[in-house]
């Protein structure tokens, strides 16, 4: 596989060339999937589908309640191995978002090595990635930035959009820029939001559905959460554990956490904010946020994660909760002096 940078993309008739010959496409986003991914996949989608092409959306997990907005023909799809036929008989797989191609799931070792495989990222990628195309600037403020780039450079964005097409690169855009909030948003970035609002997109209806459905359960988590925050010396770092068994007291579920370490980072003087999850099989999953002074994606790499330089994650296998607590704390010591 080999890498290219955004400005790349917009001369790479590779991918042009690879789309044409292709008839059966597969598009596929991360576990747990999030804006910015279903927003790039469902864009595409509708794209190859004014092409003519079959091309299904199949993720390992389902699509989020709060995002059943950028779905209203059910295109969606979650895995299952009832699909594993379709899925072996494919041209072209692209996946959108992904930072890791591991974080698929259980459908990647059914396609990688089956068919030509295309990444669109802004994560920089793996060095064992198994992509013949990767498509990937990091600077970009979300994938769904790169697919209207692309549309830009095919000429679709010299009229108005196709609604269906814009709304999703709408939540792509606004989800992974935090509503236009973090340091990776550009006067472009907000050209182009400005482009899909002309195409028709109701903005505030999007993020009414993805940010105002907070659950009861998640409501409740939440005051556990704070309950329980750890702050160090100079309250520069705060964080939290969550257990099974806070979510089981609360009826939630593992995704009620979504938000949370964003909240904790926005605390008066926090500089950097994780949150350890417990899961289910014993692996820990960790979120990193930063308010910009300090880099947590090196942190993350560590632990053989990744992401963003202020926003990144990592699971940890074989740990104890108290030992990945103490690693975490131990490489964050190193980082912001008097704080540990």
């Amino acid at each position: 596989g080999f890498s290219k940078s955004y400005s790349s993309i917009v001369i790479d008739n590779f991918f042009e060339t690879l789309i044409q010959e292709s008839q059966s496409i597969l598009l596929s986003t991360h576990i747990g999937p999030d804006g910015d991914g279903l927003g790039s996949e469902i864009a595409f989608y509708y794209y190859l589908k004014n092409l003519r092409k079959e091309c299904r959306i199949i993720n390992a997990t389902p699509l989020p309640y709060n995002y059943t907005v950028l779905d209203p023909d059910g295109i969606v799809e979650e895995y299952s191995h009832s699909m594993n036929k379709w899925l072996s008989n494919l041209d072209l797989t692209i996946v959108f978002d992904i930072g890791d191609h591991r974080r698929v799931g259980d459908i990647g070792e059914f396609v990688y090595g089956n068919c030509t495989s295309v990444s669109i990222d802004h994560h920089p990628a793996k060095d064992d990635h198994p992509f013949q195309l990767n498509l990937v600037d990091p600077s970009a403020p979300a994938t769904g930035y790169l697919i209207w780039k692309y549309f830009m450079h095919i000429n679709l964005t010299d009229d108005k959009l196709p609604v269906n097409i814009a709304s999703a690169l709408y939540a792509s855009v606004v989800t992974d820029t935090g509503s236009f909030k973090y340091q990776s948003t550009t006067a472009d970035t907000h050209y182009m939001a400005a482009h899909l609002i002309e195409s028709g997109v109701d903005g505030y209806n999007i993020q009414k559905h993805i940010y105002e459905q907070r659950k009861i359960s998640q409501v409740k988590l939440l005051g556990e959460m704070i309950q329980s925050l750890h702050y160090s010396n100079k309250g520069k770092v705060a964080w939290s554990i969550i257990s099974q068994k806070m979510i089981k007291q609360v009826n939630g579920t593992d995704e009620d956490i979504d938000g949370f370490t964003e909240y904790i980072r926005s605390i008066q003087g926090v500089e950097i904010s994780f949150i350890i999850l417990e899961k289910p099989d014993g692996t820990h999953r960790i979120s990193f946020r930063s308010s910009g002074k300090y880099t947590v994606n090196d942190v993350a790499q560590y632990f053989d994660g990744g992401g963003h330089k202020f926003a990144a994650g990592a699971r940890i296998k074989n740990l104890s909760t108290i030992d990945v607590e103490r690693n975490i704390i131990r490489q964050l010591a190193g980082k912001i002096e008097g704080e540990f």
